[in-house]
């Protein structure tokens, strides 16, 4: 077993840990210098070489490698660059088998594990983890992407940042903010911390075309899509700088909630109960098809008692509801930017048709007059469930999220749904899906995600007359969860059709660290269960594979819930690393 270690400290000895690494050599330390009073302290207390951890990949390293995410590796430090908080690191094991990595990589320190279990029982590990950990505290929560480039009145960053930084990271772990604008601050420092990372991976790439073309003795402009884009990152840093500025102050976050959620002057937690019961997004057209279709609406609402709200956005409705509140969509594309959890027995029903067909068993045909939900930016997640909730007759489309659909707990039924992913990616997720929940898929397609179904344990999902097909995994799912397949399909996955990931030992051989089934009728597992007619064809690998590991609860951090805060899971999921 692969224990790592972790720690949980109060605010208190989190601003005094970080005072005394920042204060040491009692002078004003500039935002520039913040990383060499880093090194200097790391030089001091951590173990230069010889010590194993764990390596988290990050999911922008995952795309970079063209590699699944999550991806854990075990290995080596065999020096660390003290100047650069970084490490070289020897790859002893992968937990996938099918994953092919360098022998060595250059990672940065934060994203690093230390194991309890060492090869050499002389090294200070204890401590070699904690100062891990207070470098990972700080570069993860308090360090913010732009404080690098903001260096101009040569100003002591700890005296005016590091107290609110992390007053302010404690007042979002601590749940002291609404429910709402948690989720949003979350949001922004998700986005920015990936944004961040792609920034640096796309200056290096700039950085070394230039290099090559001088060596070639040419000249010119970087890239114009590179340059393009960098600008672009940039500019929504600033944008992002400028609001998280504002919300590390106590005193401007109800100013600021009020004016960027203002909704007619109610607040969402502050509606009255049955306030309203119904929410109608409408379209622009004709008087006749306005009728035509309130027409279909009023066919749905089985009470036609409860109060009506006509919305102009899915954003709107979403908005200005409660989420018990049934929701009807017309056809037509939805762009949101939602925030808050979905739950307590609310819908989300479109009035159009199913948006696809099957021409043949094998051929899909996407029906384009149907609701369709994105994202407005390039969010983390594309929804959020925390509670019961329906969806029915939609494209989720969700090639600009990096998940889909996120369950943290619930009864959540998808019925005539679309699950459109990004066939170019190796990390995106269709549904990720925690703990005490209860899935059903009712006439669903899930379709180019890396992996289009992940579950943790202790979740039961079921497939009726659904199909997945055209990922590189199509369900990833641990020990302790249940997966019923009714009439179902997963088809064409470019690995496997079915991960399991056990730490148990049951049916494997002495050395046996997986187990192929070709045929579902052959699976043991009582994890599976099967009615009526299914099919896995053309997964490249297999159907189904059962992986021994014993990092699956560490793995499972890796998907940890992308707005929420801990000590020990970044607020990207571990997508942050420390600015160089």
């Amino acid at each position: 077993m692969m224990e790592v270690f972790e720690f949980e400290k109060s605010l208190l000895v989190r601003l005094q840990e970080a005072q005394d690494i920042l204060g040491a050599r009692d002078i004003p330390v500039s935002a520039s210098g913040v990383r060499n009073e880093w090194a200097n302290y790391m030089e001091v207390a951590l173990e230069p070489t010889g010590w194993q951890a764990l390596w988290r990949i990050p999911r922008v390293v995952c795309e970079e490698l063209s590699v699944k995410f999550p991806t854990v590796v075990m290995g080596t430090v065999e020096q660390v660059l003290f100047d650069e908080l970084k490490a070289i690191f020897s790859i002893n094991a992968v937990q996938d088998d099918d994953v092919h990595l360098p022998d060595k990589q250059i990672v940065s320190l934060e994203e690093l594990w230390p194991l309890k279990e060492q090869e050499n029982d002389c090294l200070n590990i204890d401590r070699t983890a904690d100062c891990v950990d207070q470098l990972r505290f700080f570069y993860q929560h308090i360090w913010m992407p732009w404080d690098n480039d903001d260096d101009s009145d040569g100003s002591d960053w700890a005296e005016k940042h590091l107290e609110s930084r992390i007053k302010f990271y404690y007042d979002l772990k601590n749940k002291t903010m609404s429910k709402r604008l948690s989720s949003h601050i979350l949001a922004l420092l998700a986005e920015a911390n990936y944004i961040q990372k792609k920034r640096e991976l796309l200056e290096k790439e700039i950085e070394q075309e230039e290099e090559d073309k001088e060596d070639a003795e040419e000249y010119g402009l970087p890239h114009p899509t590179k340059a393009c884009e960098l600008m672009e990152i940039h500019l929504r840093l600033c944008s992002i700088k400028n609001d998280v500025d504002i919300l590390e102050n106590p005193a401007m976050r109800g100013v600021y909630e009020k004016i960027r959620f203002s909704d007619e002057g109610v607040s969402f937690e502050s509606k009255p109960i049955n306030a309203v019961d119904v929410r109608i997004v409408t379209h622009v057209g004709t008087l006749q098809e306005q009728i035509e279709y309130l027409e279909k609406v009023k066919q749905q609402v089985d009470d036609q008692q409860k109060l009506v709200r006509i919305c102009d956005t899915l954003q709107g409705a979403l908005e200005s509801s409660k989420s018990s509140d049934q929701i009807f969509l017309p056809p037509g594309r939805h762009s949101i930017n939602f925030l808050e959890y979905l739950s307590n027995g609310g819908s989300i029903k479109a009035i159009s048709p199913v948006p696809f067909v099957f021409i043949n068993p094998n051929q899909l045909l996407f029906i384009e007059a149907t609701a369709a939900v994105n994202s407005k930016n390039d969010d983390s997640i594309l929804i959020t469930i925390d509670g019961d909730y329906c969806f029915e007759n939609i494209l989720l489309d969700c090639a600009n999220v990096r998940t889909g659909m996120l369950i943290k707990s619930g009864n959540v039924t998808f019925q005539n749904c679309y699950f459109a992913g990004d066939k170019k990616s190796t990390t995106k997720q269709g549904i990720v899906i925690f703990g005490n929940s209860t899935i059903q898929f009712e006439r669903c397609v899930i379709k180019d995600f890396a992996a289009g179904i992940y579950s943790n344990q202790n979740c039961k999902i079921k497939l009726v007359d659904s199909v997945i097909r055209d990922c590189i995994n199509g369900i990833e799912v641990l020990d302790g969860c249940s997966v019923n397949f009714c009439r179902s399909k997963i088809i064409n996955s470019l690995n496997y059709g079915v991960t399991l990931e056990v730490n148990d030992l049951q049916n494997f051989e002495k050395g046996e660290t997986r187990r192929i089934y070709r045929d579902y009728d052959s699976v043991d597992r009582p994890e599976f269960a099967f009615e009526g007619p299914c099919e896995f064809t053309g997964n490249t690998k297999a159907n189904f594979v059962v992986f021994h590991g014993s990092d699956a609860a560490f793995n499972n951090s890796c998907y940890a819930d992308e707005t929420s805060v801990n000590e020990n899971v970044s607020f990207d999921g571990g997508d942050q690393s420390n600015n160089n």
